[in-house]
């Protein structure tokens, strides 16, 4: 399974191959990790929250892609913390559950659900009820364990990569 790449990557290769090739290439949703979560009460064990910041620091803006893995069977994207089973996009953290939360993708539309992690799933702040889909349209702040991220559509992170690549 694919680690995660990091935004400068895109970044570069988007300045190399073009916005209408980046744009064919890419077009699946995307998960950013943009830093840790606050956390008031962390939940479960000390053991279960613990943090490595060195690995905790080496997430920070690396990008997901929300694709299925090739030995998954078909339905929505499967997020968790461990290769293997019907994972399929692996997040190395402790604070995210071995099969945390799914995204599904239909008609251009998005939705996340939580598997009744843990550590939970939230988004813009509000909580996923375990089994309760909520629809995204992209740009929301996603909070998946104690990681913080953004979800972008393939549209939305071809315009964030974009006006990175303009910033240089």
């Amino acid at each position: 399974m694919a680690e995660g790449r990091f935004l400068d990557d895109y970044s570069r290769e988007l300045i190399a191959i073009g916005e209408k090739a980046f744009r064919r290439v890419y077009v699946a949703p995307m998960l950013i990790v943009s830093g840790r979560a606050d956390r008031k009460e962390p939940r479960g064990t000390a053991e279960d929250t613990a943090v490595d910041l060195p690995a905790q620091h080496a997430l920070i803006n690396r990008v997901f892609p929300l694709v299925k893995a090739m030995h998954t069977p078909m339905g929505p994207v499967v997020v968790g913390r461990l290769e293997g089973g019907d994972v399929d996009v692996v997040i190395p953290d402790a604070s995210i559950s071995k099969r945390h939360c799914a995204f599904a993708t239909q008609r251009g539309a998005a939705s996340v659900t939580d598997f009744g992690s843990r550590n939970g799933t939230a988004v813009n702040g509000t909580p996923v009820e375990a089994s309760s889909a909520v629809n995204l349209a992209g740009g929301e702040k996603i909070t998946i364990g104690g990681l913080e991220m953004k979800f972008e559509t393939a549209s939305g992170f071809a315009e964030l990569i974009g006006s990175l690549s303009s910033d240089d």
